[in-house]
Parts: structure tokens; C-alpha cells; sequence
């Protein structure tokens, strides 16, 4: 090659390699300024924002008042320890003193020796007699004491008279003094005699009040002689189940010995627990005042109400009736944060079958069963009825969102309220609220409503817009 080809190549790679860059670059300038004159905004409309569509149900007041459930168990009423009040032997043991025996009050259980304590009572009656006697002996000699008193003091009046004579007479020396002197002795000696008569009579009074002391003493005896006669038979306080016996026939037993274990069932009672909520229920509804307002005594008390106690057993349930009778014991229990109660049912033989209710698929033979009472150990379940004091609103259970809030529509625009939520029954969600704020006859959503999530316009104001859609 040659060295001008070489020259002219050597200039051209230097031009390519310095000056084209420059060139691309201003041809990408005046090209961008170009399409910049060029470009015009593009005319946009604005977007329709439809409303929100929003199922909606209408809210009824409730009938019939609440329904506070909970379980309970069924717990001895009273479990008596049956103890001897005397020393002895028993000499019986009736058939009816067996684990397991229902029994009526009064029905004899056991019998001790009775032959000391009949003894006792046979000499506490015979010094009664005595003292009887005693007494009867010294009130004649108390009358005849007043008698003679009587005429001691009438021959004291009689001297009275007879040295006032001879006291006159005396002055007018009329008598002797000898004869005075006598007069004067007689006198002294009536009196003499009178004194004695009433000191006996004070005496024998005296007397009077000791031996009835005495017979008084006889008497609250024979009172312990005869009650420990009576304790000798040992009977059932009540009617109920003997739980256990736990002595035999020809034992010797000391005061104090527990002889039987005894269930009174004339009264059955259910332990149960209510939520702090159920029992502020109580007061609120009920009373309608807060503790606050309330005497000392009501403070520790609830209201009687009345309550159904079901048993669920192969499918059927059965239903017995009772009363709230109070707090077991006072204040909320440590562990489960419930306020321990107790439910008394005075008739626990008296069983129904809830209405409604069929037997089960399980059951083999179609005759009627059911428990012959309420007895313990069963688990139960315990229905509570309160009257509510104030107006109380039953929505659809799907209508009350987390928090106790309920989307309340008004005049198109729906706005979440707190309410406070009673209980849930089958028709749905028993709620309470200021008439203000809800009342019967609003619309409340019962759709799932995202678009109101982090939307200050969905507690505040009048709401958001939405569209109503109610509820076939």
C-alpha cells in the first residue's frame, strides 16, 4: 500500500472517530425538540365513581326479653354430717340406714341404748315428785304460820288495850304497881310471840324460794335427760339420700361420732359461672342503676329471676325450673375471670321434655326416658330470663362487625356506630343503644363493606354515600 493511501485512511478514521459522536448527538437533540413542538395534551374524562352498593336489613326491637346462657353442674344442696349427741351402744340399725336409700324426715336410722337414759330420766322425774312434795308440805306450814299469826296479832291488840287500863288506872292509884307490872308483862310477851310468828313466816318463805330453786334445777335436768332420751334415735333431718352409713349394729359409739353421711334433695342447686358481662346485664337491665347507686346490702346481691336448668341426655332435653338465688361466695373467680352463682330448683323431681325436642337417631326402643331428677354431678345448662329495663334491637348476626360496630344507613350514607352486643339467639344479635344513635326501624348493612377500611368518613360526619340494596 501506498504511504498516500495510508495518509488518506489515518485522516478518515480520525474524522469517523471525533466527528461522528458530535453529529449523532445533535441530530438526537433536534429530533427530541422536534417531537417536544410537536406533542399536544391528550383530553381526558372524567371517570363516574359509582356508589357503592350496599345489602341492606331493617332493625326490629326485640320481644320477650334476655336470654343469659351458661353451664352449670349439679352440686348437694346440703350434705349433712349426722353425728351422735350421746354416748352408747347401738342396739339398731334400720334397712333404711343403707347407702343409697331415699328417705322421708324423720325416718329412724339407727337406735342407741336407751337403758341409761331411761334410768336417769326415771330418777330425775322421782326427785321431781319429791321436790313436789317439798313444796306443797312447806306451803301448809306457811298458811299455818299466817294464821297464827293472825291471832298473835290480835291478842297483841288485846294487851295493847288492857295496859292502856291499866295504865290508867295506875295514874290514879287505883291498882297496884304489882298489878301494873303484870299488865306491862303481858303486853311484852304478845309481842314477843308476834315477833317470833313473822320471823318464822320470813323463814319458811325463805325456804319457799330455795326448794323451788331446787325444783327448777330438777326440772332443766330432767329437760337435758329427756332430750338426751330423744337423741338416743337417730332420725333423717330432712328428705333425702343417705350417702353413706359408717357404723354397724352393736357398735359402740362416742358424742360426736360421725354415724351417717346424708344429701338433703329436697331443694337441688346448680353451681354455675357468669361473665362479668352477664352480670353487669343483670344490674343494668334489672335495677337500671349502676353499683354506684345501689344500697350496701343490694351491692352483694342479684335479683331473683327465674331460670330453666336443661339436661341433655340421648338426644332429648329435659328441663327443670328454678330460681337465681346468688352469688357462691363473693367476687370474681381468679382463674377463669367469671363470677361464680347459684341456681336453687325447689322441685327437682319435676321433669319436663323441651318442646321441640325428639328422641335421638341412637335410641333403640321408642318409650319415653328421662332422669328421675335433677341430681348431682349432671352438667347442665342454665337459662336466665331478665325483663331489660331499656329498649333492646335484634339485627342479623352478620350485621355486627368486629369491635361491636353496626353500619347504620341514613338518608343514603352509611356510618359505622358502636353498639353494645347483648347476647345471640337464634333470630340474631340482641343489641342495645341510645335511641340516637339506632333505633327500630333503621337500616343497617348486613354486606361486607371493604371500601369503608381506613375511611375517616366512615365514623365521622354523616357518612359515606352508598346505594341500598335490602334484603329479600
Amino acid at each position: 500500500m501506498s504511504y498516500r493511501a495510508v495518509a488518506e485512511r489515518s485522516w478518515f478514521e480520525v474524522i469517523f472517530n471525533v466527528v461522528a459522536p458530535f453529529v449523532v448527538i445533535g441530530l438526537g437533540i433536534l429530533g427530541f425538540l422536534t417531537l417536544k413542538a410537536l406533542k399536544k395534551p391528550v383530553p381526558r374524562e372524567k371517570p363516574q365513581s359509582p356508589l357503592p352498593l350496599v345489602q341492606t336489613t331493617r332493625v326490629v326491637r326485640h320481644e320477650g326479653g334476655l336470654e343469659l346462657k351458661t353451664d352449670g353442674v349439679v352440686v348437694p344442696y346440703r350434705e349433712i354430717q349426722i353425728a351422735t349427741e350421746v354416748d352408747g351402744r347401738i342396739v339398731e340399725k334400720t334397712a333404711d340406714c343403707e347407702a343409697g336409700r331415699y328417705v322421708t324426715k324423720g325416718t329412724l336410722l339407727l337406735t342407741i341404748d336407751k337403758s341409761d337414759y331411761q334410768i336417769e330420766y326415771a330418777r330425775l322425774q322421782e326427785q321431781l315428785r319429791q321436790a313436789e312434795a317439798s313444796l306443797a308440805e312447806l306451803d301448809v306450814e306457811i298458811n299455818n304460820t299466817q294464821r297464827l299469826l293472825e291471832v298473835a296479832e290480835q291478842q297483841f291488840e288485846i294487851q295493847k288495850q288492857d295496859f292502856a287500863r291499866a295504865e290508867r288506872l295506875f295514874g290514879t292509884k287505883a291498882i297496884s304497881q304489882a298489878e301494873f307490872d303484870a299488865a306491862r308483862k303481858s303486853l311484852l310477851l304478845a309481842r314477843q310471840e308476834l315477833i317470833n310468828l313473822e320471823n318464822l313466816l320470813r323463814l319458811k318463805q325463805s325456804s319457799k324460794e330455795r326448794l323451788v330453786a331446787a325444783r327448777n334445777q330438777v326440772e332443766v335436768s330432767l329437760k337435758k335427760a329427756e332430750l338426751d332420751l330423744s337423741r338416743t334415735e337417730i332420725r333423717a333431718p330432712s328428705d333425702g339420700v343417705v350417702i353413706s352409713d359408717l357404723v354397724e349394729q352393736n357398735s359402740y359409739v362416742r358424742k360426736g361420732t360421725v354415724v351417717v353421711t346424708f344429701e338433703d334433695t329436697s331443694v337441688a342447686q346448680v353451681r354455675c359461672n357468669l361473665t362479668t358481662r352477664q352480670v353487669a346485664w343483670l344490674w343494668a337491665l334489672i335495677h337500671g342503676k349502676t353499683l354506684e347507686n345501689a344500697d350496701r346490702g343490694e351491692a352483694y346481691q342479684v335479683p331473683k329471676l327465674p331460670v330453666t336448668v336443661e339436661y341433655n341426655l340421648d338426644g332429648r332435653v329435659f328441663v327443670w325450673n328454678g330460681v337465681l338465688d346468688g352469688y357462691e361466695g363473693i367476687g370474681v373467680d381468679d382463674r377463669t375471670r367469671m363470677v361464680p352463682c347459684r341456681v336453687l330448683v325447689d322441685r327437682p323431681t319435676v321433669v319436663s321434655i323441651k318442646a321441640g325436642e325428639g328422641k335421638s337417631k341412637e335410641s333403640l326402643v321408642d318409650v319415653p326416658r328421662h332422669p328421675p331428677a335433677l341430681v348431682r354431678g349432671m352438667y347442665v345448662t342454665v337459662r336466665i330470663y331478665v325483663a331489660p329495663g331499656v329498649p333492646v334491637l335484634r339485627v342479623p348476626e352478620r350485621a355486627v362487625q368486629p369491635g361491636g360496630m353496626v353500619g347504620r344507613i341514613r338518608d343514603g350514607k352509611l356510618k359505622m356506630i358502636p353498639v353494645e352486643l347483648a347476647e345471640v339467639v337464634p333470630e340474631g344479635a340482641l343489641i342495645v343503644a341510645p335511641p340516637d344513635i339506632l333505633q327500630e326501624g333503621d337500616s343497617v348493612a348486613v354486606s361486607p363493606t371493604p371500601f369503608i377500611e381506613n375511611n375517616p368518613l366512615a365514623i365521622s360526619g354523616d357518612g359515606l354515600p352508598v346505594e341500598e340494596q335490602p334484603v329479600l
